[in-house]
């Protein structure tokens, strides 16, 4: 469906009207160094490493500053069937996998009543407070999002969703339903992240809802999904095996407050997988307030995994940030972090590291 979304908005392009059509688009040049850390090896990483996107396998390491990790481009096109349906697709090119096109979104939209639409195709899962923006890095006060809350391995959905959106005097409330589901194979963060070998992982029967609440100081997410997931390893020179059927649980919620010159970002979440003793929390905040063009902000997150008498191999990590965003021009802004995470997980995982980043960002 993606596929024949995207080539239909292209052929429309030619034979439309302009207002029936609008292309939008986004690019990021991030480069950064690991270093500080543990000296070893980290899967395919020179070591001291940091994570910088798991979903994508971004790991920078101490060899050398890269600008291939995170840096990516991205257009998005919207065009308007009638007056209720609209049709909207959005592929992202990353300098990680120059060969490959990532469409996160690829979906038709139809007004059932003013206030109430319903979607159908492909959407970014909407899990997080940034998730529809995560890589557009202009909307973001960081470099990139704080990954201890935003490490999961599957970003978007097939399926459907219905939103309905009402005001109460100067507040706006919009609820939201969705199910659906993703299959990946050869999962990135599976390999690059956590095996070093094909993975394929499938999130199904994912149902789920959240609420937004905002005004124009503050805002606030809630949101509750279920799913379950199937795993096939691939471990080479052994035999294929599989997990299936795994239900998950997720509760999250997020805020923020912009109040003058000052900013707040807050967000907590939690994992439950029952049925493998498994639960995890985490959370981040940051602060930060804008001077003329420039926003310094300060910020931490957490991740932790609960041990018990059969999870004993957890994740525990920490990290802290500090950044400071230049709106040099209309459309652009320069950003500087630094990112120092404290790794106590009860395995070998990627152990103590700092990173340092810079990252050019623009829309159009």
């Amino acid at each position: 469906m993606k596929t024949l979304l995207i080539a239909a908005l292209l052929a429309s392009a030619g034979a439309s009207h302009a207002d029936d059509l609008s292309v939008t688009g986004f690019a990021t040049l991030t480069a950064g160094k690991a270093y500080s850390g543990y000296d070893g090896q980290f899967l395919d990483a020179q070591c001291p490493c940091f994570i910088g996107n798991y979903e994508h396998g971004a790991v920078y390491d101490k060899n050398e500053w890269s600008a291939t990790r995170e840096s990516l481009a991205g257009l998005q096109l919207k065009y308007k069937l009638t007056d209720k349906l609209s049709a909207t697709a959005q592929a992202v090119w990353r300098a990680s996998r120059p060969g490959k096109l990532d469409v996160d979104w690829a979906y038709l939209s139809y007004d059932v009543a003013p206030d109430t639409t319903v979607q159908v195709g492909r959407r970014r899962l909407p899990i997080y407070a940034y998730s529809d923006s995560v890589y557009i890095g202009y909307s973001l006060p960081w470099v990139r999002v704080p990954q201890d809350i935003y490490g999961w391995e599957v970003g978007a959905y097939n399926g459907v969703n219905v939103r309905h959106t009402r005001s109460f005097g100067d507040w706006a409330v919009t609820g939201t339903l969705f199910a659906g589901q993703e299959v990946t194979k050869d999962n990135i963060e599976q390999r690059k992240i956590y095996y070093g070998y094909k993975v394929d992982d499938a999130w199904k029967h994912i149902l789920g809802g959240y609420l937004d609440v905002s005004d124009d100081v503050f805002g606030a997410r809630l949101i509750y999904m279920q799913n379950s997931i199937d795993l096939t390893f691939h471990p080479p020179g052994e035999d294929v095996s599989s997990s299936n059927g795994t239900r998950q649980r997720i509760i999250g919620l997020s805020g923020t407050i912009d109040y003058g010159n000052w900013l707040v970002r807050a967000e907590a979440n939690r994992f439950m997988r029952p049925a493998l003793d498994y639960k995890s929390s985490s959370w981040t905040t940051t602060v930060g307030y804008r001077v003329g063009q420039f926003t310094p902000l300060v910020g931490y997150s957490s991740y932790k995994e609960k041990l018990t008498p059969t999870y004993t191999s957890t994740q525990n990590d920490t990290t802290r940030f500090a950044a400071v965003r230049w709106d040099f021009r209309k459309n652009m802004d320069l950003k500087v972090q630094w990112d120092a995470v404290k790794d106590s997980s009860n395995y070998d995982f990627t152990h103590d590291a700092k990173l340092f980043s810079v990252t050019l960002d623009l829309v159009f």
